[in-house]
C-alpha cells in the first residue's frame, strides 16, 4: 500500500494510512523503507587529473590538468586517457619536476661555464683569402668558420645556428654573440685577417 503525504505549506502531514503503518496496526502490510531525498549540493566544475596518454588540445602524457567533471567522467576516464590526481600521483609529479629542474640547472651551469671561457679568451682569429690590399675578402666569414676557429682554440663545439654573425666581407675586428642557452649569451671579438692566395 502506498503512502500519501499531504503537504501544507512547508511541512508535510502524514496521512491516516501512514500513521497506521507507523504505529503498526496493519500487520499484513510489509514494512516499507523510506527513501530520503537530499538536495544535491553543487559539484565542483573542475577536477584535477593526470593524463595517461597525449590528448589533443588538453595536454601531454603525465601532465596535470584541470578539466571539467563531465569531460573527465564521460570521455577521459572511460577511454583510459586520464586518472584522478591523488596525493601520491601529485608527489610523483613533484619529484619528476624536481629532477627535470635539476637537469635544466645543470645545462644552464654548463652553458654559463662555456660563456665565461669564451669571454675570458675574448678574441678569436680567422684567416681568409683576400685581394692585393688585404682588406677586401674573397667571399665572407660564415658561422661555420667561427665554429671551426673556436674548436681549434678551445676544443669546444658550438652550434652554428646559435651564432649571430654580421655580414663580414672585409678584414677587421667584429663583435660576435653566441646564444648558448635561452638565458645565457656569450660575446667575444673576432679578428679577421686577410691573406693573399
Amino acid at each position: 500500500m502506498n503512502t500519501i503525504r499531504v503537504f501544507e505549506g512547508l511541512r508535510s502531514v502524514a496521512s491516516k494510512s501512514e500513521r497506521e503503518l507507523s504505529t503498526g496496526s496493519y500487520s499484513s502490510v510489509r514494512a516499507t523503507t523510506r527513501l530520503q531525498v537530499v538536495a544535491q549540493r553543487k559539484v565542483a566544475k573542475k577536477v584535477k587529473v593526470v593524463l595517461t596518454k597525449k590528448v589533443e588540445n588538453v595536454g601531454e602524457l603525465g601532465a596535470l590538468q584541470d578539466v571539467s567533471v563531465g569531460y573527465f567522467r564521460n570521455y577521459l576516464e572511460p577511454a583510459g586517457l586520464a586518472t584522478y590526481a591523488t596525493e601520491t600521483i601529485l608527489e610523483e609529479i613533484k619529484a619528476k619536476e624536481a629532477v627535470k629542474e635539476a637537469a635544466r640547472q645543470k645545462v644552464k651551469a654548463e652553458a654559463q661555464m662555456l660563456a665565461t671561457a669564451l669571454t675570458t679568451i675574448g678574441k678569436f682569429s680567422i684567416k681568409k683569402t683576400s685581394g692585393d690590399d688585404k682588406t677586401k675578402l674573397f667571399g665572407s666569414v660564415t658561422a661555420q668558420d667561427i665554429v671551426d676557429a673556436v674548436k681549434l682554440q678551445t676544443n669546444q663545439d658550438l652550434d652554428k645556428k646559435t651564432i649571430e654573425v654580421p655580414d663580414i666581407r672585409e678584414a677587421g675586428t667584429y663583435p660576435i654573440s653566441v646564444k648558448l642557452h635561452p638565458e645565457v649569451t656569450a660575446t667575444f671579438q673576432l679578428l679577421v685577417v686577410g691573406v693573399r692566395a
